[in-house]
């Protein structure tokens, strides 16, 4: 086993994931279609394989400290970009439902080619914007868990997200070390759109200050007015 994947394997078992032949067979295919397609379109900042298997395949899996993703529940990933953290969760938990919405068109080509070329069945890209579909009847309301990577702040993000959430669904957001700060912002908007502050667990990479999963729970319904129209909710925060 080459020492990126021993990285991956080890630190997946750290928290609980085994991850054997078949999906490192799938992550070793995924992190060469990156690297291909990263010279095109510019997915992920140029990194080296080490960073890649640490610092984004092994980062996404850090979602299973904040949801139990065991089972077939219907997971969304807000502003997917390279498949981060969707893909990687498919790959250890194949009986997920997954939905992957990007605004970029060449970011949709390139995950829909991900997940032909991996044979990850149940998964769907949605080239669309945020606050569109969080009006669409088909994703309102719908899903056990949503998820963002580095998309944007807190307050921002659960304006995006709750819609999409059905009672006692939650939200799952990747952070970096200085989360107070956001969390005490966001207070207003999960106020108003209907959730509550379940949990913030720290995690860490060697040689970094740490990061943070935040987990939101919805506990009532969001008012049909959000998602705001296209670009309100980044430009004017609840």
């Amino acid at each position: 086993m080459e020492s990126v994947e021993k990285i991956l394997v080890s630190g997946a078992e750290g928290i609980g994931i085994q991850i054997g032949g078949s999906e490192l067979e799938k992550f070793k295919r995924y992190s060469q279609l990156i690297k291909y397609w990263n010279e095109k379109i510019n997915l992920v900042s140029c990194p080296d394989e080490e960073e890649l298997y640490r610092l984004h395949f092994l980062d996404s899996l850090m979602c299973s400290l904040g949801f139990d993703f065991k089972g077939n529940c219907k997971v969304i990933d807000l502003g997917s970009g390279a498949g981060f953290p969707a893909v990687p969760l498919k790959i250890c938990f194949p009986d997920l439902e997954v939905s992957m919405v990007d605004a970029r068109k060449k970011r949709c080509d390139f995950l829909q080619l991900v997940i032909d070329d991996l044979h990850l069945k149940n998964s769907a890209v949605i080239w669309d914007r945020l606050e569109n579909i969080g009006h669409s009847s088909e994703h309102r309301g719908v899903y056990d868990c949503a998820l963002a990577r580095a998309l944007a702040p807190l307050n921002v993000l659960l304006e995006y997200a709750m819609p999409l959430l059905q009672c006692g669904g939650k939200f799952v957001a990747l952070k970096g070390f200085n989360i107070e700060g956001e969390i005490k912002l966001a207070d207003n908007a999960l106020a108003i759109l209907g959730g509550s502050l379940e949990q913030v667990i720290p995690y860490s990479f060697p040689g970094e200050k740490g990061r943070h999963v935040v987990v939101i729970k919805k506990n009532g319904v969001t008012p049909e007015k959000y998602p705001r129209r296209a670009g309100v909710p980044a430009k004017r925060p609840l």
